[in-house]
C-alpha cells in the first residue's frame, strides 16, 4: 500500500511549478536546476523534513521557485515571471458565484463546489467566496427589493447596503488576485 502524505503532495507541487517557470531555460540549464533542487529536497527529507510543517519550512528556505529560475539564467535568458492564466473552470466558478442565484440557485452552488474543488485558492478563500457572497447578487437583489415594513434609519442602512453591494465586487477581486495554481494546499 503506497500512502502519499500531504508534504510529498507539497514537494510534488512545488518541482511542477518550478518545471513549469523552468521551461524558458534551455534544456541543460532547465535539467540542472531541476536535478539540484530535487537533490536538496531528497537530503532535507532524509535529514529528518518528514512532517508538512517541516516540509513547508524547507520549501520556503529553497526559495520560490521564479527567483531559482531567474538567478540560473546568468543573462542568457529573459526570463518573465510565469503567470499562470485561468483555466475555463475557474471563469465559470466565478461566473456562477456571482451571478448563478439567478438561474434558480442551481448555478451558485455550481459555482461554490467548482471553487472549493479546485486548487487555485486557500481553505480561507474558499470560505469567504462562499460565505460572503451567498447566492451572489440575487442576495442584493433581495435586499434592496424587499418590502417588510421595517426600515432601518437612513444613517444605518444606506452604509449596510452598501458594504452589502460591494462585498461581492471584493471577493470577486480577492479571488481573481489571489487564484494561482497549487494554493488548496497552503495554509489559509
Amino acid at each position: 500500500m503506497n500512502v502519499r502524505h500531504d508534504g510529498d503532495r507539497l514537494v510534488d507541487a512545488y518541482l511542477k511549478y518550478l518545471a513549469k517557470a523552468a521551461e524558458p531555460l534551455p534544456e541543460s540549464r532547465r535539467t540542472d536546476l531541476l536535478a539540484d533542487v530535487t537533490s536538496h529536497i531528497a537530503e532535507a527529507r532524509a535529514a529528518g523534513a518528514t512532517s508538512e510543517d517541516d516540509v513547508r519550512r524547507m520549501l520556503r528556505r529553497l526559495g520560490d521557485p521564479d527567483e531559482l529560475v531567474a538567478a540560473s539564467t546568468d543573462g542568457l535568458v529573459l526570463v518573465d515571471r510565469y503567470r499562470p492564466k485561468f483555466r475555463g473552470r475557474e471563469i465559470l466558478a466565478l461566473s456562477l458565484l456571482a451571478l448563478g442565484g439567478f438561474v434558480a440557485l442551481l448555478g451558485w452552488v455550481v459555482g461554490a463546489v467548482l471553487l472549493w474543488t479546485s486548487d487555485r485558492w486557500t481553505r480561507g478563500e474558499k470560505w469567504l467566496g462562499t460565505m460572503v457572497w451567498p447566492f451572489g447578487f440575487v442576495f442584493v437583489y433581495f435586499i434592496v427589493t424587499l418590502q417588510t415594513g421595517f426600515t432601518l434609519p437612513a444613517w444605518l442602512g444606506i452604509p449596510i447596503a452598501v458594504l452589502v453591494g460591494l462585498a461581492p465586487f471584493f471577493v470577486l477581486g480577492l479571488l481573481i488576485k489571489n487564484a494561482c495554481p497549487g494554493r488548496a494546499s497552503q495554509a489559509s
